[in-house]
């Protein structure tokens, strides 16, 4: 009788950076493997994990191989106790890891997770960031907007936010301008206090490869802000973001 595929080493490392980021792409994946392993090595080991229907791919652009993991394999993870992603979400949670991968890369950011190890009661972020500014830390719930919801509801979800006491604010992000547009008037008809927990984030250039934040436009308490004014730590060097 065969014995099961017991994954270890670099197929353990490769389940759990799934298990963490929920869906990524190759170049995502050699950046967070902990071995030093060559490409092509690496893309034989994930054939192997999905020979034993661990890990499922899609091609994205008939070219970009995106990999995430199945049902069984996320019993072999201790990082994600939710479900397999459904295709219709595929892109989603793509932009959503894109998001979260770049701005982790800001100095004032110390720390971020996907929406799968986020645990809220009634409020469910696509990502969370964690940062600090001016010696006060803070935590952003990332809200990734690819389609425009009614406005009672994106109301609904500012009125959330802004009750409760598990993130200093929320950022809804998009790439499109109309939604921009759209979500600064919901919100400039709101209280005082739901306006000072909500930040709207418009990149035109974001999508499963790219987040510009630096270049974004920023909306907060009634104004357009940069990104720098809302987040950059006067305690770190100007220099760390060039």
């Amino acid at each position: 009788m065969a014995v099961d595929f017991v994954p270890h080493g670099v197929y353990e490392d490769i389940i759990n950076i799934l298990g963490k980021w929920k869906v990524i792409d190759m170049k995502g994946l050699k950046d967070f493997c902990n071995y030093d392993v060559k490409y092509h090595n690496l893309l034989k080991k994930v054939r192997t994990l999905e020979s034993h229907g661990l890990i499922k791919s899609v091609l994205l652009g008939r070219k970009d191989k995106h990999i995430y993991l199945t049902n069984k394999g996320l019993k072999l993870t201790s990082y994600d106790l939710t479900y397999e992603i459904c295709d219709e979400n595929l892109t989603h949670d793509l932009v959503v890891g894109r998001v979260l991968r770049e701005l982790l890369t800001y100095p004032s950011f110390r720390d971020g997770r996907m929406f799968h190890q986020i645990i809220v009661d009634d409020i469910y972020p696509d990502a969370q960031i964690d940062g600090k500014k001016n010696s006060q830390n803070y935590s952003v719930a990332l809200e990734v907007e690819l389609t425009q919801k009614s406005e009672v509801r994106v109301k609904e979800k500012f009125r959330r936010y802004a009750k409760d006491n598990s993130f200093t604010y929320a950022m809804f992000i998009s790439n499109k301008e109309g939604l921009y547009r759209a979500y600064k008037r919901y919100l400039s008809e709101m209280n005082p206090d739901i306006q000072e927990a909500v930040i709207i984030l418009f990149d035109k250039s974001l999508s499963t490869t790219k987040f510009n934040y630096q270049a974004s436009n920023c909306f907060y308490m009634g104004k357009e802000r940069s990104f720098n004014f809302l987040f950059l730590d006067t305690n770190t060097q100007e220099d760390e973001l060039n």
